[in-house]
């Protein structure tokens, strides 16, 4: 949420009053004078800075406890309060908002964060302000304001003077409903991605240990597997790190990048940079080809793997990355799907060195040992299963982008009044309707 170039907060509509927050509005604090103790057991919630920055609108279900005592004073929270981060270690962080949308009782704010109370919610409609209060105007007046060195504060005071616009009550209703359902669609879509998850980790637990089809089965040092199944280490199975690029290479020669950067969460290849060799970063040195798997070797905690397929053919990854090329009896994506499991994960961390850049080496890769069945027919069926769930990922992953990114687009056009939206009509489906608003 950093700084951007955006609209004057003054270029609004004419029909839009143009008023300080001040005149709106007042603000209050967190709360004060509290002990490590009182967060351990209380009888009253608060409202956490994590879910302030984390949500345009609080969610009540994650409320912290906190001690209040008797004939204490501290600010209880109300309905359609906002909420902003005072302090954080970088500007950007500060002042992000969320507006409390639910009637509480007896829940207080975290003392990192200040509350701001609109004089009359009929109106400053508070869906609209959690909105608005987040977008790109808003949020490029906020920047500036943030001072410090180490730590950034941001002056209630100074807050309080900037200008909000106040469109009309039904234009502010209209605005946040339109809003509001990209951001159903957006959690709908979140929700599909994260149960297909779900259900590809339980199919990757059972089909990678049981296999299919299998009634007996043996002890093995990796635990119990199939008896139609051998134990192999990932150096039986695949060449690692088999090519390079020769520091005589002719340095007009051309090929395309792939850092971590270029790893989307699917385990598949984003956008690339093309070099020449003579400009390339020191690290683009290791060659990958399609079948092969890449592993991140550097915090490889984040799953920065990635299987290269046909459309990434022929081009070099960092030296970030260990290359596993399978050999002759291994699928190329049972591989792939093999080292995406828990396990592997776990067994890497337990092998990472370094405080600033945990890493682990070629080496500990090479000693990871996995079932593999013998029947390479197998191996592929069980490949196919779990590459379908990483294809629908990926299909709700990039509709996620698009939501977003219409989100975005909205939040632009509709809280500067640059589209105006008809507020004699119902919200029935913004993403199809966003021109005729």
């Amino acid at each position: 949420m950093g700084k951007e170039k955006i609209t004057n907060a003054n270029s609004f509509p004419k029909d839009w009053p143009i008023k300080k927050l001040a005149d709106i509005g007042s603000t209050y604090g967190g709360l004060t004078n509290k002990s490590k103790e009182d967060f351990a057991e209380g009888n009253s919630k608060f409202i956490t800075y994590k879910n302030i920055y984390n949500n345009t609108f609080i969610n009540t279900n994650e409320l912290e406890s906190v001690r209040i005592y008797k004939d204490e004073k501290q600010n209880k929270v109300k309905y359609g309060d906002v909420f902003f981060t005072g302090s954080s270690e970088t500007p950007d962080e500060v002042g992000i908002s969320s507006v409390l949308l639910e009637e509480v009782d007896d829940v207080y704010l975290n003392s990192f964060c200040f509350g701001f109370r609109f004089n009359d919610l009929k109106k400053t409609i508070p869906e609209f302000y959690g909105y608005y209060f987040r977008g790109p105007v808003f949020r490029n007046e906020v920047y500036p304001l943030a001072q410090g060195s180490t730590r950034f504060n941001l002056s209630k005071s100074e807050m309080i003077k900037l200008k909000v616009p106040v469109p009309p009550v039904k234009e502010q209703y209209k605005i946040a409903a339109i809003l509001s359902s990209v951001d159903e669609a957006i959690e709908k879509t979140e929700a599909i991605i994260e149960q297909t998850e779900k259900v590809k980790k339980g199919l990757m637990q059972q089909l990678l240990t049981k296999g299919i089809g299998h009634t007996k089965f043996k002890k093995s040092e990796i635990g119990e597997i199939p008896e139609e199944w051998e134990v192999k280490s990932i150096d039986e199975l695949v060449f690692v790190n088999p090519e390079s690029l020769s520091n005589k290479t002719n340095e007009e020669y051309e090929f395309e990048y792939i850092d971590i950067g270029s790893v989307e969460r699917t385990g598949k290849i984003g956008e690339t940079v093309r070099y020449q060799f003579k400009n390339s970063p020191s690290r683009a040195r290791r060659i990958v080809r399609t079948g092969d798997t890449i592993i991140s070797t550097v915090r490889p905690y984040l799953r920065a793997f990635a299987f290269i397929d046909n459309k990434h053919d022929q081009k070099v990854c960092s030296t970030g990355f260990a290359v596993l090329r399978p050999k002759e009896k291994i699928d190329p994506v049972f591989l792939f799907q093999s080292i995406l499991n828990d396990k592997f994960v776990e067994f890497l961390k337990s092998r990472m060195t370094g405080s600033n850049y945990p890493a682990v080496t070629a080496t500990d890769i090479k000693e990871y040992k996995l079932g593999v069945p013998r029947d390479i027919n197998e191996q592929t069926k069980i490949a196919k299963i779990l590459a379908k769930y990483d294809e629908k990922l990926e299909i709700e992953e990039k509709s996620l982008e698009q939501l977003q990114t219409i989100k975005k687009a909205l939040m632009q056009v509709l809280l500067t009044g640059k589209v105006r939206v008809k507020v004699d009509d119902e919200v029935n489906n913004p993403m199809t309707k966003v021109m005729g608003l």
